[in-house]
């Protein structure tokens, strides 16, 4: 049994540390995936850099280049969360990453009002994913960013709230018995593992697309 003193000194180790062993792992299986999605992200960022130079000064197109940009840096940050062996938290940025991206189509669309909602804090991003799912066809989005985005929001969606999957995070796989305190590596979990890292790479392969139909949209005004 641990003593106060071992508790303590873990739950500090677990706070400072930059998890840097627990990335190792996650590397050894995946480095192949991290470097494809750094070079869609990049993409993705070069093409949110251009659609950010034809702001010009333009309060409502600004509104629409921040939440492109703040959905890429989230999904950066969420990725970079994974690796570092933070599944739940990772998970949940995942889900602010899909709003994100789904208000900003909703706030490109040219016969919606959203935006206008949005800027007066009378819209909630709770209902973004659901709303663009609904209004794909005038926001123009289809074929495989559409199918990318239901099955990241089903997937994710067991993140918004306490389930078996928040309970399994802290639970050892491989050894009987074993608990986790924040970031972990599990061999027992890595068929889970994979799906998680696909599903980010693929999300990740879309994202240009994403930001080429938001900028089409802007276009339209």
């Amino acid at each position: 049994m641990e003593t106060l003193d071992q508790a303590q000194a873990a739950i500090f180790r677990e706070i400072t540390s930059d998890d840097s062993e627990v990335r190792g792992e996650y590397l050894k299986h995946f480095e192949g995936a991290a470097k494809g999605f750094a070079v869609s992200m990049a993409e993705a960022f070069m093409k949110w850099h251009d659609f950010d130079n034809d702001v010009k000064g333009d309060g409502r197109r600004a509104y629409v280049s921040a939440l492109v940009y703040v959905a890429i840096t989230l999904h950066v940050s969420s990725m970079k969360g994974f690796l570092a062996g933070q599944t739940v938290a990772a998970g949940n940025l995942s889900r602010q990453v899909l709003e994100c991206i789904a208000l900003a189509f909703l706030c490109s669309g040219k016969e919606l009002n959203v935006l206008k909602r949005f800027i007066e804090d009378k819209y909630s991003s709770k209902k973004a994913i659901h709303d663009v799912l609904q209004h794909y066809r005038k926001l123009s989005l289809k074929g495989e960013a559409l199918e990318v985005m239901k099955k990241s929001q089903d997937f994710y969606h067991k993140y918004s709230h306490v389930t078996k999957m928040t309970l399994a995070a802290a639970t050892s796989f491989s050894q009987k018995g074993g608990l986790y305190v924040g970031a972990s590596f599990d061999d027992g979990k890595l068929d889970a593992y994979k799906k998680e890292i696909n599903l980010r790479v693929s999300l990740a392969n879309v994202f240009p697309n994403f930001v080429d139909g938001v900028s089409a949209n802007v276009a339209k005004w």
